[in-house]
């Protein structure tokens, strides 16, 4: 079956003048026949998939065995002590009285290692049903099923919010930015995790990079586009961190196994490798990480005061902190040349 499509202007500009940037299938759900199309924004930049999945045609593309439901055995081990450690780092940010609100937050592990730690003001927000009854039964966790929109929450009246490879899911993540920034209080915390779209495995890999997962990330952000993005929303980073696991390294040559072998005895080897080809890759994905061309990224934003939010963008952005404003052209301009439109 066909997903139905629909096509979109650039949700970062508004310019409805995009140009291709790579062909794409769905990599995770193996045997689907449908073919999408990455594209690139000639205005801003931004990657994005145009035609895209319809929301409603959407939902097929993820299944009950969706990779973030069901972990288990090492992989489940691994993602909670780094989400332990993540916890550990973000303590500043998360610790009481702070209001915690965990967007997207699946079976909620990370809000479930937030209480562990000592906070227990936390709600989540997950559009998955079968995800919001797990974190709701198994882990006691006060979570709405819907979108943040459908939460209704009221303004300021959170401190910190969370989104872990949330945004990149987002039909509008411009729009999902600004609801986030009435919620929040003036100066509270925006903490994001998703793909980096320069990086040096995306370049390398190529459409075999985990990051762009048609027809599930519905945009691929450089840390330049997702500056812009966020800037435009009411928010100023202030720190980017660039994570060192090799993933994606590990899974593009899974994928890459796919290609040759039609899935067959090596891929289900390497599915029992994939710890520890994972573990290979990492001093590749360190190496990346050092030069600021990491896979995977966290980036870390304030809530502007209400009167910020009143200027225009341009002036707006003047008013960062210079050490945000420094990390964050640092960053930019390390992968801006990464995201010239590949060759075929």
């Amino acid at each position: 079956m066909t997903l139905a499509t629909e096509s979109v202007a650039c949700d970062l500009c508004g310019a409805d003048d995009p140009e291709p940037y790579l062909p794409l299938v769905d990599r995770m759900l193996l045997g689907r026949s449908e073919r999408y199309r990455l594209v690139r924004c000639r205005r801003c930049g931004l990657l994005y998939l145009d035609p895209r999945p319809t929301p409603d045609a959407l939902v097929a593309a993820y299944p009950d065995d969706y990779a973030p439901f069901t972990r288990h055995g090492i992989a489940a081990r691994a993602k909670s002590a780094q989400t332990r450690r993540t916890v550990d780092a973000l303590w500043p940010y998360l610790q009481p009285p702070a209001r915690v609100l965990d967007l997207g937050c699946a079976t909620g592990d990370l809000l479930d290692a937030v209480r562990a730690h000592g906070n227990l003001n936390v709600l989540g927000i997950e559009p998955s049903e079968r995800a919001a009854a797990i974190a709701r039964s198994v882990r006691q966790l006060d979570v709405h099923v819907g979108d943040l929109e459908s939460a209704a929450l009221p303004t300021a009246s959170v401190d910190v919010a969370l989104l872990s490879h949330v945004l990149e899911h987002l039909a509008s993540p411009s729009a999902t930015l600004r609801e986030l920034r009435r919620v929040l209080r003036p100066g509270g915390t925006l903490v994001l995790w998703l793909p980096n779209a320069a990086s040096l495995a995306a370049t390398v890999l190529r459409e075999r990079w985990m990051g762009y997962d048609a027809p599930r990330h519905l945009y691929a952000f450089s840390i330049e586009t997702l500056s812009s993005t966020l800037d435009r929303a009411g928010f100023a980073v202030t720190e980017v961190s660039h994570e060192w696991i090799g993933l994606e390294w590990s899974w593009g040559l899974r994928y890459l196994v796919r290609e040759r072998s039609e899935y067959g005895w090596m891929d289900r080897g390497l599915a029992r490798l994939h710890p520890f080809t994972t573990a290979a890759f990492t001093p590749l994905s360190a190496l990346a990480a050092a030069v600021g061309r990491a896979g995977r990224i966290r980036v870390t934003a304030r809530a502007r005061p209400v009167s910020s939010d009143l200027l225009p963008a341009r002036q707006a952005a003047t008013g960062r902190s210079s050490a945000a404003s420094m990390a964050v052209s640092r960053a930019a301009s390390a992968s801006r040349a990464s995201l010239r439109s590949p060759k075929r």
